[in-house]
């Protein structure tokens, strides 16, 4: 873990653990050497030999530690046990079960984040303690490829200060292993099938390990929805039913090397090169009881596109004299999407009407440098300072055009425009062990950002931003009692901000290809977006119960921000046409409990975790002036059960409640609570061999989100809901380990 440190080996930050030796290695450290003849050793030298062997013990055993329990920074680890406990297939599905999380997992887009109740733009994804790249999606890397999780719910000034709601670290796997494994199955949706192979080589030679893994994978998600329109002044009520067909095929190769050049010196690389063919077909077929259709009563949309990403980093790690270390990281980026997308409007029979074609390009390409130096000092103290230097540059081109039933043309547009954001940061913190029961975290982040833009269908933007991040943490650990139950106290105190994204900048226009109204507007960017800036309080208490935890813990937390410039969407009409646009609209204030509780009885694990949430916009009158899609309520209910040495079972029930929110005097948005209920079986056939069934999603009940359009008279109104109907996903992956 690159920020966490466990506590009692104040020698030494995690950040150096992050590079430490595969378990090949490590059995080879540990096997009996051949005897040398005695010399003698200066005392000083005598002292760093010490502390190097102190530091090599500590690398090996914190990995059995409990990270969370020992950590004085506020983070939930999610082990690799957990992560494949349920065999599931993306770590979107592993998160939505942990406490504070929600996932927006519409069908037919790519699942969102929420953490304390806050959208995927207020939560950072790491890889590696590092930025992901724009575009990482947690649904495209598999659990397999991922050694832990961590869920932060403060930010740190090492890593980013772009954290408001918090970050998801995700630590992938390290390179070396002594067996190959592969996995082979199918998930099964609405009869449809979509089969994945996943193949593991491990190899070493000498001081070099390596890890290669191969997934090919089908994914199908047909999409099921019913859109209802309902007005007054004018009288409305329309209703169109859609489907769309998503199949995606992917194919990903993710080596992985570590190379351990001397007693001081160690290098890692990790590489994705992920290619994707995307083949989506959309029907519409809409009828109008009340008012009149839409221009184009039917409808069809085919979208195509061919994504490739590329992603390497390579980190080097020195030991240095004095239990010092220094680590350098580079990472790059490069992701290329060719689309096409053809929409064919119809009238209420069948009869073309006009087609719209579109074509697309978008190339983007990200680096970024980091490190860090480090060194333990006199009084618990471990000090570390270093830098975070990101380049992206993004360049897309969009060609449309329109025509009529018989070939003319309506419309031809040929637009292109490139951005670039530069990113500086400079970081200095402190881990520091006041007492054996008391430790401390200090940290301190300066942060600058420039986004910079031009086109040929848009103004140029220009857009600088600087951010000092000052962040305080600390963890009290109380005496045990007799029945060996702990108890912990956190208190974190920092600041945080969200920078607006390019596309929010750019003030391009992206138009619907039909029904633009106040409840299905064109979106268009604002150069002049600023960003949020967030005071963070975060207070915890913790038991662990039996000796070292392990009889489970209960974990009581609150939060408390308070946000300035906070970015809400604003909807306007200009010349006829509906567009929505972020703007920066004052203050707002967000708070919530969570509670989580964790047991272990013989054969029986459970778990479970209830979240309560509530935010106010200063600037937009009430009820209801929340935070958009904010659930008040979310919780999971979990229970797994060892049935004899060959069968596992389990599974969680997961209940996100209901919302209202306003988000001005004029729009309003809700949705229906939702409930789910996943189960799994694991039947081990041998020492090797398993055979996992999983079941996500049994209840597949509808849900329903709504936005409701309200004139400042208030005597004219627009809604416009959309019913879901989401289908259970049946797995069934055979897994060998050879």
């Amino acid at each position: 873990m690159r920020f966490l440190r466990i506590r009692g080996a104040s020698a030494l930050l995690l950040g150096v653990c992050a590079h430490a030796p595969s378990p090949a290695q490590q059995q080879e450290q540990q096997q009996p050497q051949p005897q040398q003849a005695t010399q003698a050793v200066p005392p000083a030298q005598a002292t760093q030999q010490a502390m190097q062997q102190a530091m090599q013990q500590v690398r090996v055993s914190a990995a059995a530690t409990d990270l969370r329990r020992q950590s004085t920074a506020t983070a939930i680890v999610i082990a690799r046990d957990e992560l494949l406990r349920q065999g599931d297939s993306s770590l979107s599905d592993v998160l939505k079960r942990q406490p504070g999380i929600t996932v927006d997992a519409v069908p037919g887009r790519a699942p969102a984040i929420r953490m304390r109740g806050m959208g995927s733009g207020y939560v950072v994804i790491l890889l590696n303690g590092v930025p992901a790249p724009s575009g990482f999606a947690l649904e495209s890397i598999s659990p397999d490829l991922v050694e832990r999780v961590e869920i932060q719910r403060v930010a740190t000034a090492e890593t980013s200060s772009q954290a408001v709601a918090g970050a998801i670290n995700i630590v992938l796997r390290k390179a070396g292993g002594t067996r190959d494994e592969i996995k082979a199955g199918s998930s099964v949706i609405a009869g449809y099938a979509a089969p994945t192979v996943v193949a593991q080589h491990n190899g070493q030679a000498g001081a070099l390990a390596w890890t290669l893994i191969a997934t090919l994978r089908r994914n199908r998600n047909p999409v099921t929805a019913l859109d209802i329109e309902e007005g007054s002044r004018p009288a409305l009520l329309r209703r169109t039913a859609w489907t769309d067909r998503q199949v995606e095929d992917m194919l990903e190769l993710a080596p992985r090397l570590n190379w351990k050049a001397g007693p001081a010196d160690n290098f890692s690389s990790q590489v994705f090169v992920r290619a994707r063919r995307i083949d989506n077909l959309a029907l519409e077929n809409e009828t109008a009881p009340v008012g009149a259709p839409t221009a184009f009563p039917r409808g069809s949309a085919n979208y195509r596109s061919r994504p490739l990403k590329a992603y390497v980093d390579g980190a080097w790690t020195r030991r240095l004299d004095e239990g010092a270390s220094l680590n350098a990281k580079l990472v790059t980026s490069w992701t290329r999407s060719t689309a096409g997308f053809l929409y064919r409007g119809m009238d209420g029979g069948g009869a073309l009407l006009e087609t719209h074609a579109v074509a697309s390009g978008p190339v983007e390409r990200q680096s970024i440098f980091t490190g860090s130096w480090r060194r333990p000092f006199g009084g618990g103290h471990a000090l570390a300072a270093g830098w975070d230097l990101g380049d992206r540059r993004r360049s897309e081109y969009r060609r449309e055009h329109q025509a009529d039933a018989s070939g003319t043309a309506l419309l031809a547009s040929d637009e292109d425009y490139r951005a670039t954001v530069r990113r500086i940061a400079l970081f200095v913190q402190d881990e520091w062990d006041i007492t054996p029961a008391w430790s401390a975290y200090l940290g301190l982040r300066r942060e600058t950002l420039r986004t910079s833009g031009a086109g040929n269908a848009a103004a140029a933007v220009d857009v600088r931003a600087g951010v000092w991040s000052p962040i305080m943490q600390t963890l009290v650990k109380l005496q045990p009692d007799a029945q060996g139950r702990q108890d912990q106290l956190r208190l974190a105190v920092g600041r945080s901000y969200k920078a607006p994204e390019i596309t929010q900048l750019m003030p391009r226009r992206y138009t619907v290809d039909n029904n633009n109204s106040a409840t299905h507007p064109d979106q268009q960017g604002n150069p002049n977006l600023r960003p949020e800036l967030a005071l963070n309080l975060d207070l915890a208490w913790e038991r662990y119960l039996g000796k070292d935890g392990k009889g489970g813990m209960l974990s009581v937390s609150a939060f408390d921000k308070r946000i300035r410039d906070i970015t809400l969407d604003r909807v306007f009409e200009s010349g006829g046409v509906w567009i929505v646009t972020p703007d920066n609209a004052g203050h707002a204030r967000v708070r919530g409990v969570e509670l989580e509780a964790k047991t272990t009885r013989g054969a029986l694990a459970g778990r479970a975790n209830l979240a309560r949430n509530w935010s106010r916009l200063e600037r937009v009158p009430g009820p209801d002036n929340r935070i958009d899609g904010q659930p008040a309520w979310t919780g999971n209910l979990g229970l797994d059960y060892t049935a004899g040495a060959a069968l596992d079972l389990g599974g969680t029930a997961s209940y996100r409640g209901g919302y209202v929110s306003r988000q001005s005097a004029a729009m309003a948005s809700s949705g229906t609570p939702r409930r789910q209920l996943d189960l799994y079986a694991v039947w081990k056939a041998g020492r090797n061999a398993r055979l996992r069934l999983s079941a996500n999603d049994l209840l597949h009940q509808d849900y329903i989100e709504r936005s409701i359009y309200s004139s400042d008279s208030g005597d004219a109104m627009l809604a416009r809901s959309t019913v879901y109907r989401p289908h259970t996903t049946w797995r069934l992956v055979w897994e060998q380990t050879l």
